[in-house]
């Protein structure tokens, strides 16, 4: 394996194909009849709330990042000098404003006591540049963050076969058994699925998210997007995303992270009502004519071919690759409990191959994830009458 460089896999093309058609059927399964105008989306299906905020990109030292990584990594000096951070969303020192989705990521609406990873989705509005080919918006990026900092499926074939199940589960509830075979046949993703359910944030407003997929910085000069998923393509350089949660107020020191007690959590669960905490907690925090919540945009790169660009379960290891701070991502003083903002939240579309084509989205996952997320958009918007517009600076709830 080489650095910077993402594979396709065996049979890749038949493994999306099947996705792609199973995903349909499913939120047809899903939301059919009076349903349809409720549909949500297939992962992800709770919206905790959407968010405004603004995005900070800092005029970095690109220099002072490459000497760090002379010193604590195992790049060479040659892969070094090939890399160019200064462009696209880097390239110069701005301010954008962005929509957040909160979320959790289950297949459908549980109860927030309920074990679940939790998302942040980022939508950077007014971003200029050449855009990747199947980007579903022209002025926008976005960025998809977790709680966890890996994925818990290998490759696009083991997910289709997770996916499959799971769908299969839903038609007949004597075939939810078949999920807990998949998972005792696959003991390494029951575990990072066990691990990364473990976790009930105190706030979303305060918590650390991860990409756990990866990104280019920049593409070679002979890049061809056709040959993504069907021959080796390697970047000049490969990243992964995070934002670490710190203090409003300089020197913005990192925010110890914090969990529901478990005593509230048992209470909540015994007492048999609905559990809607995140959406809640957001509400209250972001009434307060004070609030600020702000976290350290970072990036980290990948150092070794160790470190897999296609494998997502694969942690990149901090001791090996810093991660670095190149912006601030802020969320101030603002109501977010009326329906229209729920509705705006459900109907935002957000996928990795949205954005600038020197950021596009790198890995087996992330080939998949670009194909079925705009599947899952149109069908949701078709159920619920939705005609889909690309938010702006001007877009009001």
């Amino acid at each position: 394996m080489k650095l910077f460089t993402e594979y396709p896999e065996q049979e890749e093309a038949k493994y999306c194909a099947l996705m792609s058609e199973l995903v349909k059927k499913n939120m047809d399964n899903l939301y059919k009849g009076e349903k349809q105008k409720i549909a949500k989306r297939d992962t992800h299906s709770k919206t905790h709330a959407a968010v405004q905020g603004t995005l900070e990109i800092f005029d970095f030292d690109e220099a002072a990042i490459k000497q760090e990584l002379r010193q604590r990594t195992a790049l060479t000096e040659a892969e070094i000098h090939g890399i160019s951070l200064k462009q696209g969303l880097f390239a110069q020192a701005k301010q954008y404003p962005v929509w957040l989705r909160f979320a959790s990521g289950a297949f459908s609406v549980k109860n927030d006591y309920e074990g679940d990873t939790r998302s942040m989705a980022v939508k950077v509005i007014g971003v200029e540049g050449e855009r990747i080919p199947h980007s579903h918006e022209l002025h926008t990026h976005d960025i998809i963050v977790h709680n966890h900092d890996v994925f818990f499926v290998r490759t696009i074939k083991d997910f289709y076969s997770f996916f499959l199940t799971i769908y299969r589960a839903g038609l007949f509830p004597l075939f939810r058994l078949l999920v807990l075979i998949w998972l005792k046949l696959h003991p390494y993703e029951a575990t990072l699925l066990q691990t990364s359910f473990k976790r009930f944030p105190k706030s979303l407003l305060t918590e650390r998210y991860w990409s756990a997929s990866a990104y280019a910085v920049g593409l070679k000069s002979d890049f061809d997007p056709s040959q993504v998923g069907r021959v080796p393509v390697e970047y000049p350089a490969v990243i992964k995303y995070g934002f670490v949660p710190v203090s409003s107020q300089a020197p913005h020191q990192p925010l110890p992270l914090e969990s529901r007690p478990e005593s509230e959590l048992q209470r909540v669960k015994t007492s048999g009502a609905e559990d809607n905490y995140y959406r809640e907690d957001i509400m209250q925090a972001l009434a307060k004519p004070d609030a600020e919540y702000t976290w350290d945009f970072q990036i980290q790169f990948q150092t070794k071919p160790e470190m897999s660009v296609d494998d997502s379960t694969i942690i990149w290891s901090e001791e090996e690759s810093p991660f670095f701070t190149i912006g601030r991502l802020t969320v101030k003083h603002q109501k977010v409990d009326s329906p229209l903002e729920n509705d705006f939240g459900e109907n935002l579309q957000f996928s990795p191959g949205n954005g600038l084509a020197v950021h596009r989205p790198v890995g087996a996952i992330n080939r998949l994830r670009s194909v079925v997320y705009p599947i899952v958009a149109n069908s949701r918007h078709t159920k619920r009458g939705v005609k889909y517009q690309e938010p702006t600076s001007e877009t009001k709830v």
